[in-house]
């Protein structure tokens, strides 16, 4: 059986929202999907990679917007990940351009982050903006969603 989650995080990978803000925004996901099997916030020392599973399609340049290998792309993460994810910016093989992992156009998104709040299979379609905006408020930051199948 396979498992869908919605992730959302803060758009600058290394933000922490302070602890009630991070509580704050379960008990909103929890108010969203009630149903949801499960609902998480989680906190890390470090940054993290935040997937989208067997979602992501492809990874393309942002700045000439042609399609990254995946083997280059995982070379790269792998030189990171054994850093802990200092998303320092890279030549990209496309087009010479300088950027980080972070700044890459991932289809499914994914995203870097010490903070995110998880509902696991949360019935739902999809966040709305609003819904959206509301994290927003409660994490006093701009977010980012992530749709994970696994």
């Amino acid at each position: 059986m396979s498992d869908n989650w919605i992730i959302v995080v803060p758009e600058e990978p290394d933000f922490l929202p302070p602890l009630e803000s991070r509580r704050k925004a379960a008990e909103l996901f929890r108010s969203i999907a009630p149903r949801a099997d499960e609902v998480k916030e989680q906190a890390t020392q470090e940054v993290r990679f935040i997937d989208c599973g067997a979602n992501l399609e492809r990874i393309v340049c942002p700045s000439c917007g042609a399609e990254l290998d995946i083997e280059w792309w995982q070379e790269r993460m792998d030189e990171e990940a054994a850093a802990a994810f200092p998303l320092r910016p890279t030549p990209l093989p496309c087009c010479s351009a300088s950027r980080t992992l972070a700044q890459l156009e991932y289809d499914w998104p994914q995203a870097f982050a010490r903070f995110s709040v998880e509902a696991m299979n949360p019935q739902l379609g999809d966040l709305t903006d609003e819904q959206l905006r509301s994290f927003e408020s409660v994490l006093g930051c701009r977010v980012r969603k992530v749709r994970q199948h696994i």
